[in-house]
């Protein structure tokens, strides 16, 4: 297994600020850096935004594996046609697709859960079809597009094969299943495995709390999962999205960064 090991921005104590430099310190590779909301005005679509990472990517030596664009918790990503949402999603999308192009990033994905969860066909139709928009838009770039979602192994291959497009992917959190589904969250890893683009998020929980445990103390399967990728020596990154400031987790720890640097230490003693 050769991998790369990084962490979500949101996720660095603080909240991101000064996420670069303690990604550095920290010995990680790199970092995945979230889009931001509609509501707070998608702030990664800011150029002044884009050139202070690229900035702090000089100076520090990191890389930045994808832009997440997580706000489909909030706003409908299966909006119809004709409704309010449907041309903000697409403006995000699309936002989201040009600010991975100025900063040379590979890879740009979404999140379907909460608001944008798939809960019948209609929605798979209309999920669907935005992926054919913003991979249609993000080919031109050269930028691959990838969907987390917490859906069954067949709704899943519906939906890929409903978008019939090479440049699109499904992505890989090693508890969302576990923790949000009843469905068994390593038959879906060997399953979609081929489907997957090689960048994964690694967090742990509980049935009801996800993220919120280090890893390998929870109940998701963490080190079955990271046998498996060994077995297939997977090639990518690892990305850390354990939630250290908030609670539960930062009970365990007054030093949030402390636990980090746990996680982080776990992270390379399992994939050695």
């Amino acid at each position: 297994m050769n991998v790369k090991l990084g962490i979500c921005n949101f996720c660095v104590p603080g909240t991101g600020v000064f996420a670069p430099q303690i990604v550095k310190e920290m010995g990680l590779d790199g970092m995945s850096i979230e889009f931001g909301s509609y509501e707070h005005g998608w702030p990664l679509s800011q150029r002044k935004l884009q050139d202070l990472y690229l900035d702090a990517q000089q100076k520090y030596g990191i890389e930045y594996p994808n832009v997440g664009v997580s706000d489909g918790d909030n706003v409908p990503f299966h909006a119809r046609k004709g409704t309010r949402w449907d041309p903000v999603v697409n403006e995000e999308g699309t936002r989201a697709i040009d600010a991975a192009a100025y900063m040379k990033i590979p890879f740009v994905f979404f999140s379907n859960f909460n608001a944008s969860g798939i809960q019948n066909d209609e929605d798979l139709e209309n999920t669907a079809r935005r992926y054919r928009y913003f991979c249609d838009y993000a080919g031109e770039k050269g930028i691959s597009i990838g969907c987390e979602n917490p859906n069954s192994i067949e709704e899943q291959k519906k939906l890929i094969q409903l978008v019939d497009r090479s440049n699109f992917y499904l992505f890989f959190d090693s508890c969302n299943h576990a923790c949000m589904t009843d469905y068994d969250i390593h038959e879906i890893l060997r399953t979609l495995y081929p489907n997957y683009y090689p960048q994964m998020h690694v967090k742990d929980g509980v049935k009801g709390a996800n993220a919120q445990y280090l890893l390998g103390t929870g109940s998701t399967g963490f080190t079955e999962t990271i046998d498996y990728l060994k077995k297939q020596n997977y090639n990518g990154w690892l990305i850390i999205e354990n939630l250290y400031e908030l609670l539960p987790m930062r009970n365990l720890n007054p030093d949030y960064f402390e636990l980090m640097r746990e996680d982080i230490e776990t992270l390379k003693k399992v994939t050695r």
